[in-house]
């Protein structure tokens, strides 16, 4: 091993912020139950032990019990406190503080492992879900060391369990709504248009589906925006998207001669392959050339082409240049809107 020494200091900070995490929970568990639980709970005891060990030399050892053990505050049917009820809710507090961290970093150190193996877990909603449980656990023992009876814990849940359901409407809606979306609607990788924005989806969580746009934007969508808005999954069928291309020429070009002259020049584009040896376009469909329509001042046309969809920027960037210079370089004309003005004398 390398000693302490041989770290710099913001090595050694590093590290220990790591320990603090629970990075090495495998191996610093019982250090962390030391200091996390045994310590706290030992100070809080030497309180009462404090008193108590000196009562023992003027032989008042009954009278301190009675004095711990007799109920301070005793309203029926409502709480019960002492002094020794009191250290040991505290007590209890640093029990489940370390039972919630510990339980935290052991999932999470299997989170690390299932990553190593291509898994994913959602760790935000694991550590929320184990703090709940941890949480909900200490707050009914500390109700009944306090005597709090059943009646009033009934009242007040049911009025927290009325507020709450208000209050997570939304949180449950979008919930399960990442469900539906987790079965297989979406999945990681994919490419999603929601309102007018495209993009690769990075993660899905049970709240919010998060996209990283072409120009390295990160937007989340919440789950049900994703569902009433009618998402479109460009990459569902076979990651490749329909893209059509208008051009215009002027009145009198010979329309198929046109066509000839961009199929001819485009399909050698879509031919290519990205970095990672994808095909940018379908080879397997032909560049197409359609007659659109009888514009205003030229004829339309469209051409038609199957796109990558994590290629189609770029390729339709080369595609229009492509477009440009073979009409140019044909002697095609292409047309562009303009107005006469006649003067009257």
């Amino acid at each position: 091993g390398v000693g302490a020494g041989a770290l710099s200091g913001q090595e050694q900070e590093s590290i220990l912020q790591a320990m603090r995490r629970g990075d090495f929970i495998g191996q610093t568990w019982f250090y962390d139950l030391m200091r996390r639980t045994f310590l706290p709970i030992m100070g809080v005891a030497s309180v009462l032990l404090s008193f108590y060990w000196a009562a023992q030399i003027f032989e008042m050892t009954s009278l301190c019990e009675k004095i711990f053990l007799t109920d301070f505050v005793k309203q029926s049917n409502l709480i019960r406190l002492s002094l020794y009820r009191l250290c040991l809710v505290a007590a209890l507090w640093f029990v489940f503080r370390f039972l919630n961290y510990g339980i935290c970093c052991l999932y999470t150190h299997t989170r690390r492992t299932l990553i190593a193996t291509g898994q994913t877990l959602n760790v935000t909603l694991a550590r929320n879900v184990i703090a709940i449980l941890c949480w909900g656990a200490y707050l009914l023992i500390t109700l009944a060391v306090l005597e709090v009876p059943k009646s009033g814990i009934s009242i007040v849940g049911a009025g927290l369990a009325t507020g709450l359901g208000f209050a997570m409407q939304s949180i449950l809606e979008n919930f399960f709504y990442g469900i539906n979306l987790m079965a297989g609607r979406v999945h990681v990788g994919d490419y999603i248009e929601c309102d007018g924005i495209l993009g690769k989806v990075e993660s899905i969580t049970y709240q919010s589906t998060q996209i990283v746009t072409a120009d390295g934007s990160v937007i989340a969508f919440l789950n049900s925006a994703l569902f009433s808005k009618n998402f479109k999954n460009m990459t569902r069928n076979h990651r490749y998207e329909l893209v059509k291309i208008p051009v215009g020429v002027a009145y009198g070009s010979n329309v198929q001669q046109v066509r000839q002259m961009l199929v001819q020049a485009i399909t050698p584009l879509c031919g290519q392959t990205d970095a990672e040896g994808h095909s940018v376009a379908r080879t397997d469909v032909p560049v197409n050339v359609v007659f659109a329509n009888f514009g205003d001042s030229s004829v339309d046309l469209l051409v038609c082409i199957w796109m990558r969809v994590e290629d189609k920027i770029a390729l339709t960037a080369k595609v229009r240049e492509t477009i440009y210079n073979t009409l140019t370089q044909g002697g095609v004309e292409i047309p562009f809107p303009q107005c006469d003005v006649h003067m009257r004398k």
